[in-house]
């Protein structure tokens, strides 16, 4: 009967996941993991970001699972290469996405913000359509999430353009870049930039004032990727020169956001507390549960995180 231990945050919500797998598979062994406690050993972990302490209590560990699509919260270095880690593809978050970034359009191109002032004002005043075109999208990252939030603004009505840091097959209606060497081309057709690219060493600090001064003037920018995919004062500053005129970012260096942080402030910029794609417990679980059984069965798994790669 396999063992798992459940590492994902606080004891309660740990004990809420160890509760849904108990669900899905009522014969093996589902338990919270507690600091500096005598627990038996596991054959599975579930994970999110999880203390190195974990790896430590755990030194037999047949394969991790991670119930999120980023992995940057795991320190590698206390996992030894013969324990493979899977990440989550998607349990719903990238439909959520998707719906920040149109949201973040519509912050960007002021399409509804006019009759909010209007209503206050008893004012019946029609303001001009929305031109698409005038407004390109340019999405950084294209796994399972960054193609649905590309498909999602390309049905309506966008010019999408999308880059990856390696090559790949080209959808229909998008418009593909790759690599350091066409980043460049990307972003000046470019004018609002979104971002949902896995946080690597080679993706931290991306999005900074050589990058943004490339975008189309009157530029925005939505980041709900990691917030270290941003250099925060050369933001500050090019939306200060005017170049890019706003942002939404659900992401953050420091998080929570310290109250102290000029983001909170700033009049061009829209904050929202890491929530644009939320595992949805269920669905994370339920697929999860599929890999750990393909695993048992020595089937494909998908989802395993190229540690070279950091996805």
């Amino acid at each position: 009967m396999p063992s798992v231990v459940v590492a994902v945050g606080r004891a309660e919500s740990n004990q809420r996941w160890v509760e849904v797998f108990q669900q899905l598979q009522p014969d093996w062994s589902f338990f919270a993991w507690e600091p500096q406690a005598d627990q038996a050993p596991a054959d599975f972990a579930v994970v999110w970001r999880p203390s190195v302490q974990l790896f430590q209590d755990q030194p037999s560990l047949q394969a991790i699972f991670n119930i999120g699509a980023g992995v940057d919260g795991i320190d590698f270095s206390q996992i030894p290469d013969s324990v493979p880690v899977y990440r989550v593809e998607d349990a719903g978050m990238a439909v959520q996405m998707a719906e920040y970034a149109v949201y973040g359009m519509l912050l960007a191109t002021q399409r509804f913000a006019p009759y909010v002032k209007q209503q206050a004002q008893q004012q019946w005043l029609q303001q001009e359509p929305i031109y698409r075109k005038q407004w390109p999208v340019g999405v950084m990252g294209y796994g399972q999430i960054g193609r649905q939030v590309a498909q999602v603004l390309h049905q309506l009505g966008y010019p999408v353009s999308v880059w990856t840091r390696t090559a790949r097959a080209a959808d229909s209606g998008i418009q593909f870049f790759a690599g350091q060497e066409q980043f460049s081309a990307f972003l000046q057709q470019s004018r609002v930039l979104v971002n949902v690219l896995p946080l690597t060493p080679q993706t931290r600090g991306i999005i900074n004032q050589a990058a943004l001064a490339q975008l189309q003037p009157q530029g925005f920018v939505i980041n709900m990727a990691r917030g270290p995919h941003i250099v925060e004062q050369d933001l500050i500053h090019m939306l200060d020169s005017g170049h890019v005129t706003g942002a939404l970012l659900d992401v953050f260096d420091i998080e929570p956001l310290p109250q102290t942080h000029p983001f909170w402030r700033h009049p061009r910029i829209h904050v929202t507390p890491h929530i644009s794609g939320v595992s949805l417990r269920e669905p994370t679980a339920q697929q999860i549960h599929q890999k750990m059984q393909a695993l048992l069965q020595n089937q494909p798994v998908s989802g395993l995180v190229d540690r070279s790669r950091m996805y």
